[in-house]
């Protein structure tokens, strides 16, 4: 702007001064008065010619400010620069549910293709171990306890993930982003709270879990009220995911796909039906992996592959409670609900050819909300400053040249502390159970303990327990849990979930009818003993 200016002024300034030399050189020539004018006419001569120097220096900044307006709108418009990101987000997804992790029973050779050919995370943990806690700190890259978001959102939840959050999609969209979620939202289905306030240009999908009321499609704004047909939810989703990819492959995009499956009910197409060896959680999974396969193969025909960072990953770890439908947590403990290993403790890989060495296996441990400061950096954006961030940048995870800065993590679950990670050691807080009485008789009911701690390098399983032998170290990490504590300042109230209802009036209709049933039945058995009374007396006689 500056150099702009002084093209249109520095003209002004050295041409006066010449025009008015040249007449003045001319006029003392006839009057023969070389001498006495001479040095006020060199004086005028040099003011002309500073002028024209300014000029040449303006027209160069003014040339050097075009350049760098044209390299600027370049570096704007060069996708090389700028990847695109595809996250995608199983629901319920356990740490042994997927072959290389593992599993016997479940194929998945496109995801197992990511962690072979990518970066396979053996320690990457969710932000919680339910649902909507555990995308809320995805999207945030903040501990869900910061936001007020305790349990999971349901149809008759009145409140939301707060608007004044920034979230990946938001962050990315002043790089020049389009973003896009396809599947399950689940942070609030009232209108502030819809993902396209939370920074998504598009939204195809569910508002939240498949095993809640109300499900229909939304397509952006618009609600689709035909009945969900669950067996075809991943085929729909995948097809999204692939429109989206197609409009926006000549500009950076940010794709969020997140899955209803597996979570309960369970459905697979008819392609995938009886399918597994795994059953029909198997059957799912593997449909999942072919949607991956699917995702994959179009970055291929687009070129794209080499110019996107693609993380497949799950919100939290298997139901257990559900048996054959809810998943395999393999070698950890616990699983969904729990803060033990297997509750948040999830399958991660990151696959970027070209970028992402083959084989990579990322030292220490990452989190789920090191995605916004990572994708941040990867696009060349700063993140919040005006709020704590959680989460670190772990490009160098990525690239298999370092390590998370911070080797911490504090576990959540109903808005208590109920866990702590620091390095390779683990502190869990002493918990009063769960219906541990029906434990010996179903998964996903857990009996209380005392306080428990496990070095997380030697026992994955936390089956020894280590806190009599480490007292020093107890106390260290107890310490350091009321540090973070302290640190947290004022937390927001606890969102309202809106399981509020008051049952009583089923409770006693239940009742009713269970007394009813039981007054019929004794009395038709009393019926029945007179009449084989009467039949037996009969006979007799």
């Amino acid at each position: 702007m500056v150099g702009r200016r002084l093209v249109v002024v520095s003209p002004i300034i050295w041409t006066g001064p010449f025009l008015f030399n040249s007449w003045y050189l001319l006029l003392l020539w006839r009057k023969q008065l070389y001498y006495s004018k001479y040095f006020f006419s060199m004086a005028t001569f040099c003011l002309a010619l500073l002028g024209f120097a300014a000029t040449v220096f303006a027209q160069a900044v003014d040339d050097a400010n075009n350049i760098s307006d044209v390299l600027a709108a370049t570096d704007r418009l060069n996708p090389q620069d700028k990847p695109n990101i595809i996250v995608i987000f199983a629901d319920d997804l356990g740490y042994g549910d997927i072959g290389a992790y593992g599993s016997t029973t479940i194929k998945t050779p496109n995801i197992d293709q990511m962690a072979d050919q990518g970066a396979m995370f053996d320690a990457f943990y969710a932000a919680s171990p339910v649902c909507t806690p555990s995308r809320a700190g995805l999207l945030t890259g903040r501990y869900p306890i910061r936001q007020g978001i305790h349990d999971v959102f349901y149809p008759e939840s009145f409140q939301g993930m707060d608007p004044e959050e920034v979230t990946i999609p938001e962050v990315l969209k002043e790089a020049g982003y389009a973003t896009a979620l396809v599947g399950k939202w689940h942070l609030g289905h009232h209108q502030q709270y819809m993902p396209w306030n939370q920074g998504f240009d598009e939204f195809f999908g569910l508002p939240y879990s498949n095993d809640m009321g109300g499900l229909y499609y939304f397509d952006n704004k618009d609600i689709d009220f035909e009945d969900v047909d669950q067996r075809y939810i991943t085929k729909t989703y995948t097809d999204r995911a692939l429109q989206f990819i197609d409009k926006h492959q000549r500009q950076p995009f940010f794709l969020y796909l997140a899955h209803n499956m597996p979570h309960v009910p369970v459905y697979a197409s008819p392609e995938f039906e009886g399918q597994s060896a795994g059953g029909v959680y198997g059957d799912v999974v593997e449909e999942l992996d072919w949607s991956v396969g699917r995702v994959l193969a179009r970055l291929d025909a687009l070129k794209l592959s080499e110019n996107t960072l693609v993380i497949f990953t799950s919100d939290n770890g298997p139901w257990l409670m559900m048996g054959d439908e809810g998943g395999s947590a393999g070698e950890l403990r616990e699983g969904k609900q729990f803060t033990f290993e297997g509750g948040m403790r999830v399958p991660a890989v990151a696959y970027w050819p070209g970028t992402i060495k083959a084989g990579t296996k990322p030292a220490g441990f990452a989190t789920m909300m090191d995605w916004l400061p990572t994708f941040a950096n990867l696009a060349g954006v700063s993140v919040p400053v005006d709020r704590v961030i959680d989460g670190k940048d772990i490009t160098g995870l990525l690239t298999g040249s370092g390590a998370r800065s911070e080797q911490t993590l504090f576990y959540y679950m109903s808005g208590e502390l109920r866990a702590y990670r620091s390095g390779d050691w683990k502190i869990k807080l002493p918990y009063r159970g769960l219906a541990g009485f029906l434990s010996w008789l179903q998964d996903g009911f857990i009996s209380g303990h005392d306080l428990l701690l496990f070095n997380l390098k030697e026992d994955p399983g936390e089956r020894n327990n280590l806190a009599a032998e480490q007292g020093g170290r107890v106390e260290s990490m107890l310490a350091e849990i009321e540090v973070f504590k302290a640190s947290l300042g004022v937390v927001p109230v606890a969102k309202k979930t809106g399981k509020n209802m008051d049952f009583s009036p089923y409770v006693h209709l239940g009742f009713r009818f269970v007394g009813k049933v039981l007054l019929i039945l004794l009395l038709a058995s009393f019926f029945l003993f007179w009449i084989i009374r009467k039949a037996l007396h009969l006979i007799r006689h």
